[in-house]
């Protein structure tokens, strides 16, 4: 499902990607992980284009990612990304938020909208907040609205870039739930977290990152029992 070939970005002379390479199968969770600064979420950030690159090469879904605006398009509409911030439209109400890109981008009439929007909101646990305002939401449940609005342009490929980070420790555990819950459903998911429990439990590979380039990659069992290089050995002691 995604493929990345040695890809390299600078901002300006900062050299934030080194040749990172990453394939992911369909189906499969990949969880990255990584010291702060070590290029995580710009990697994920250029597989729908949200970050460009340099040199090096990624396709996604047999798609490859050039600079042609249909090719992104397509690609867009194909992965799914939910972000730190929540990133909701504060003066919509939340079947607002979630049914705007699918009227707009796959051209659903309202009705059709509306009802894959009651169907997602009842699979992500908060169906009797769909008429309430963002800002009279909790955290965990703005976050399980902004994965709602990405599953509702269905989309073969979910990235998660540290989904919890901005959350309050008691509301970490419904939002994984529902990334749980979508990673059993066969979703196709790569997800930056330092999350260990989650790792352990529901990746199928992890990944370190460090200085912009992939240092280890392994099952759970591998990368948090028996790491093969000294550098993930190191970033564990700090977070274990």
């Amino acid at each position: 499902m995604i493929v990345a070939e040695g890809v390299h970005k600078w901002y300006g002379k900062f050299h934030v990607l080194r040749g990172a390479s990453l394939t992911v199968e369909r189906g499969e969770v990949v969880v990255i992980m990584g010291p702060s600064g070590s290029g995580k979420s710009t990697f994920i950030r250029t597989f729908n284009a949200l970050e460009d690159y340099q040199k090096g090469r990624i396709e996604i879904d047999g798609i490859e990612l050039s600079h042609d605006l249909r090719n992104i398009e397509t690609i867009r509409q194909e992965v799914g990304m939910v972000f730190q911030q929540f990133n909701l439209f504060p003066h919509l109400t939340v079947v607002q938020n979630i049914t705007l890109a699918p009227k707009w981008v796959r051209k659903w009439p309202k009705a059709k909208a509306e009802d894959v929007a009651m169907q997602l909101l009842e699979r992500v646990g908060i169906l009797e907040q769909a008429h309430k305002y963002p800002g009279q939401l909790s955290g965990g449940q703005q976050q399980r609205v902004a994965i709602a609005r990405a599953l509702a342009m269905q989309p073969k490929i979910m990235l998660f870039d540290e989904p919890t980070s901005a959350l309050d420790p008691e509301m970490v555990r419904e939002v994984l739930d529902v990334m749980r819950s979508l990673a059993e459903s066969g979703m196709t998911m790569v997800v930056v977290s330092h999350e260990v429990g989650f790792a352990r439990e529901v990746a199928d590979r992890i990944i370190l990152m460090d200085g912009g380039t992939l240092i280890e990659s392994g099952t759970p069992t591998e990368f948090f029992q028996n790491p093969r290089e000294e550098r993930t050995r190191q970033f564990l002691a700090q977070i274990l």
